[in-house]
């Protein structure tokens, strides 16, 4: 921008083409020297390490200690072109002015003019009628004038005085004074405005004030106007240490829609005290159930239900040879799901202390994995209780470049001490377990010796005996979601409430087509499913129904990646009972060459739901390109999010407009929204902050410059 560019200007016209008393320009060209003035009358080129100099003439005077460079001056630098009429540098004091400058910026493709320019001080410059812009100076759609500016490097701070920016040359902004960095350094002041529309809270005004605390301390005060409840402030406040790290982040609305003063509270801190020990806390609280549905702009917000809240002491490294890590953990959550029922909120850890170890190179090849826990539960309507659980696996890789085979053993002991129950108060379960698990690798060539193919058998083998699990609560675990990657877990249940019973085979095989060149993988194919050789009996929930089926769904996957332009993954789940899908979770990419991008996905779950997502990013013309996104529900019959947007991009600024509206509740209600955003390049963005929201929404959106300089 126009600081840094006058920053260059300093340092190579008043500065680096100054020269000692007892040095020398260095010269090409005609020159003669008379009663020490140096004068060349041809073309003069001076130059100093990276930096050129040319100038019709110039005049040397010892006895002045200066330098005079004058017609059509051109100076050639790797930051920073520029030319003048004129330039007198001293050569032993901090001074030097320059007249009628031109200067072309290469970082930011800026440039301007200054009328003059002084050399006041060492590292201080002062400047007369300077512009910027990042437009071309034959169409300058843009551009800031400032009657005067001081620059002190010293400090890294700059200041200008009666500042015009215009547009298409109509004035659009005034200051009579303005304070900026000359670095990449922050700098405490007020940031780019922020203005849009929701119809949940009316127009949105935010005017954030950046305050730099220190080099690793800051904070960012924003109040922001919401026509329909009010001023809503908020700060967000953060320190870095080599050690430590924190972020506090609160919201306070007196919120006139909803009769109410309504606030967030929301806290992270994290400290390393050495050799592997460290700590964690975390809070969140918000004031109701329904702040995120009536304050947040994104489905994700919207429909968060569980605020964290934890303190964790804990340790990861290494102990005798092995990886240990351990915690101590005190946790709980807010549920704000204004439906939700108090019996499903998710039990206290009051407190969770855990350790666990691994040898991966134990003598004759073995490995060992080990984990104990104690956590007591505690819950406002449901069975109290601790849990104990102890872990241990012991098995023997053999691998090879074409296969591998391992056995492994295990063994699990839980005991519980409960409270409120009419069952049994202290139950205990002791759980062995086997595996094996078996591979090959089958390679050849594919049709150009360029590439390779594979054929990867896969069986894996489980057999867990049945044990009662009728007296014991359901204290944190849940099943999990049954995918091609299942296919090899040792317990489709998460924790330790419930350890599934097993004799099974799984059979699976995969394929890739790779590339010998990159590595790169073209194309995978994977499809596999369970044998159950006796019937699984241990649910997750008592009145849960058994399946009686020989074999669990058919798990496939693929995986294309041919090119550049086509990319395609998919997952689906096939029950061979009733020759349906259970799942389909599918989704297609395409992006030509002039950056046209389509996006469609499809989710389906039986019984549940099925959801289509179309986006795509459509370049009309140079300068003009559409993006939208739709997502949409056919179970319900409904949208979920509806986006469409419009760009005009030149090489030196930018406008976007984007409407949306998308469900923010269970009930169906739609939030909409209007953002608009105008960036001038180079300089600063006005509006919303569009580009965070097209970048959630639209998978390969990202900003594009027009022009390539």
């Amino acid at each position: 921008m126009l600081i840094r560019a006058l920053i260059l200007f300093n340092l190579l016209i008043l500065s680096d083409l100054s020269i000692a008393q007892d040095q020398r320009f260095k010269q090409c060209g005609d020159h003669t020297q008379v009663n020490h003035v140096t004068d060349g009358d041809d073309r003069v080129h001076l130059f100093r390490d990276a930096q050129e100099v040319y100038a019709d003439r110039v005049q040397y005077s010892e006895k002045h200690d200066q330098a005079i460079a004058t017609g059509n001056v051109l100076v050639l630098d790797p930051e920073l072109d520029f030319t003048a009429s004129q330039a007198e540098i001293s050569t032993v004091k901090d001074e030097g002015t320059a007249d009628d400058v031109t200067y072309w910026y290469h970082s930011t493709q800026g440039s301007g003019i200054a009328k003059t320019a002084r050399r006041v001080a060492k590292n201080v410059i002062e400047m007369d009628e300077a512009t910027y812009s990042t437009c071309d100076f034959s169409q300058r759609s843009w551009e800031m004038s400032a009657k005067h500016t001081t620059l002190d490097l010293n400090a890294g701070v700059g200041t200008s005085r009666n500042v015009t920016g215009r547009f298409m040359g109509v004035p659009v902004f005034y200051s009579p004074w303005l304070s900026f960095p000359l670095n990449d350094k922050r700098k405490t002041g007020f940031l780019t405005p922020e203005l849009g529309r929701s119809s949940s809270s009316g127009t949105e005004f935010e005017t954030p004030f950046y305050w730099n605390i220190a080099a690793n301390k800051d904070a960012l005060i924003a109040p922001r106007y919401l026509s329909k409840r009010g001023t809503q402030l908020s700060f967000t406040g953060r320190y870095i240490n080599p050690d430590s790290s924190a972020q506090t982040h609160l919201q306070f609305l007196d919120d006139s829609d909803y009769d109410d003063e309504r606030y967030l509270i929301s806290f992270r801190h994290r400290h390393a005290f050495g050799h592997g020990f460290y700590s964690n806390m975390i809070y969140n609280k918000v004031s109701d159930d329904e702040y995120f549905e009536d304050l947040s702009d994104s489905i994700g917000l919207s429909s968060t239900q569980r605020l964290e809240r934890r303190g964790e002491l804990g340790y990861n490294g290494s102990l005798w040879g092995g990886q240990w890590t351990g915690f101590v953990r005190m946790q709980q959550y807010q549920i704000v799901d204004s439906e939700h029922n108090a019996n499903n909120d998710p039990y206290k850890r009051l407190p969770q202390i855990q350790l666990r170890n691994s040898y991966a190179n134990l003598p004759a090849g073995f490995e060992l994995n080990t984990s104990s826990e104690w956590v007591a539960f505690d819950h406002d309507d449901k069975v109290d209780g601790n849990r104990t659980h102890l872990f241990s696996e012991l098995s023997r890789p053999f691998r090879t470049a074409y296969s591998h085979f391992t056995p492994a053993l295990r063994f699990s002991h839980t005991r519980y001490d409960l409270s409120g129950t009419t069952g049994d108060e202290t139950p205990v379960r002791s759980v062995p377990s086997v595996s094996l698990d078996s591979g090959l690798v089958f390679e050849r060539h594919a049709a150009s010796a360029d590439y390779r193919q594979t054929l990867e058998p896969r069986l894996f083998y489980l057999y867990t005996p049945h044990r009662e699990h009728d007296d014991i609560p359901l204290f944190d675990t849940g099943e999990y979601e049954f995918s091609f990657r299942q296919l090899f877990r040792t317990d489709r249940y998460s924790n330790a409430d419930r350890i599934a019973d097993a004799n099974q085979l799984t059979a699976a095989i995969t394929s890739r087509y790779v590339s010998n060149l990159t590595g790169r993988e073209l194309f995978r194919a994977s499809l596999g499913t369970i044998f159950y050789f006796d019937q699984n009996e241990v649910t997750l929930k008592d009145d849960d129904e058994v399946s009686g089926d020989n074999n669990s769904d058919l798990a496939a996957e693929l995986a294309i990646n041919f090119n550049d332009r086509w990319q395609a993954i998919s997952a689906v789940l096939w029950d061979t009972q009733t020759e349906e899908f259970n799942r389909t979770n599918i989704n297609l990419r395409y992006q030509s060459s002039d950056n046209l991008i389509v996006n469609l996905g499809h989710r389906f779950r039986r019984d549940d739901f099925s959801q289509s997502d179309l986006s795509l990013i459509y370049p009309m013309t140079q300068n003009w390109r559409a993006v939208g996104r739709w997502n949409y529900d056919f179970k319900d019959d409904r949208d979920l999010d509806l986006l469409a947007g419009i760009e005009y991009d030149t090489c030196c600024w930018n406008l976007r407009v984007a409407a949306r509206r998308f469900t923010n509740d269970n009930d169906g209600d739609y939030n909409k929204s209007l953002e608009v955003q105008w960036t001038l390049k180079g300089l600063t963005t006005l509006g919303s902050s569009i580009n965070e929201l097209l970048m959630q929404n639209i998978r390969g959106y990202e900003e594009h410059n027009t022009y390539v300089y």
